[in-house]
């Protein structure tokens, strides 16, 4: 009998952006079952995710050594992504999960809108995504959408946080830094920066026993799962393709709520995270988010 060569019908990375999106898509499920503040939820994703990144740099590359002038960047760039998790999460307390993270996904908009103002360029199709991008995020702010305004306040900050996250990033790798160095630091210092937060107003660690393997899992699937594979995947797509399959998380998130804890998706949060996504999608396809 004829061996089937698997391959032949399935790439490895096709399945790679497959599982990337079914693993970021598990964030906000896992955050709803922890039953946390979100800004303890977040802490326990960043202390998960870096000890899995400092021991893969470990294993991989070896004994992490800083240069100043990428390192201070890359802290900065850190504490953008912790003010990223903590709003984004915490928002999730106050709005349906495929609302949240329909507006979430608002970020390469943000990025897109940032870059043509800084090169003072910007052209009819990129203007036209931003508007049909905006329109989907106010649809899904509203109560219709399962949302209140606290709710979709703190889950767009949390969108321009990543923004400035990813826009930082990108500075970063032109350095030729490699994909580890980078997130080891963002994450370190994301965790550190949390830490001094959280300690100020709760022990983040003084949480239900029932709620530890929800945040653990947060800290490893949507990182391990999503980001790793989403960083596969990069060596054989472009980044705006890579972008596109990640906006689809409203999609693989809501569905997830709907069959783990039972959350009903309102049909208006279709509509809205349609257009954010087409918009964001617009911004991407222009030549020069390709990289």
């Amino acid at each position: 009998m004829e061996k089937i060569d698997i391959k032949k019908f399935v790439k490895p990375q096709s399945l790679a952006l497959l599982l990337a999106l079914v693993g970021i898509s598990w964030a906000a499920p896992l955050a709803r079952l922890a039953g946390v503040d979100g800004y303890t939820a977040a802490w326990w994703r960043l202390l998960v995710g870096t000890v899995i990144t400092l021991l893969a740099h470990l294993l991989f590359i070896g004994k992490p050594r800083f240069e100043r002038d990428w390192t201070i960047i890359s802290i900065l760039s850190g504490i953008f992504l912790a003010l990223h998790f903590s709003l984004w999460l915490e928002s999730l307390r106050h709005m349906t999960v495929s609302s949240s993270t329909g507006i979430v996904v608002s970020y390469p908009i943000i990025a897109g809108l940032y870059d043509a103002l800084v090169s003072r360029e910007i052209t009819a199709r990129k203007f036209a995504g931003v508007v049909i991008g905006f329109l989907g995020v106010l649809v899904l702010s509203t109560p219709w959408a399962g949302a209140t305004l606290f709710g979709g306040i703190l889950s767009f900050t949390a969108a321009i946080m990543a923004a400035a996250y990813i826009i930082i990033g990108r500075r970063v790798r032109k350095r030729e830094i490699s994909t580890l160095s980078y997130t080891l630091v963002a994450y370190g210092s994301a965790l550190l920066f949390l830490t001094g937060f959280v300690l100020a107003g709760r022990q983040p660690w003084n949480v239900p026993q029932t709620s530890i393997p929800y945040l653990i899992l947060l800290g490893i699937v949507p990182m391990l799962l999503g980001h790793s594979m989403i960083n596969y995947s990069l060596r054989y797509y472009p980044a705006s393709a890579v972008a596109t399959i990640t906006l689809l998380e409203p999609y693989g998130a809501g569905i997830l709520a709907w069959l783990v804890i039972d959350e009903p998706v309102p049909p208006v949060t279709a509509i809205g995270a349609f257009l954010t996504i087409l918009g964001a999608k617009i911004v991407l396809s222009s030549p020069s988010q390709e990289t």
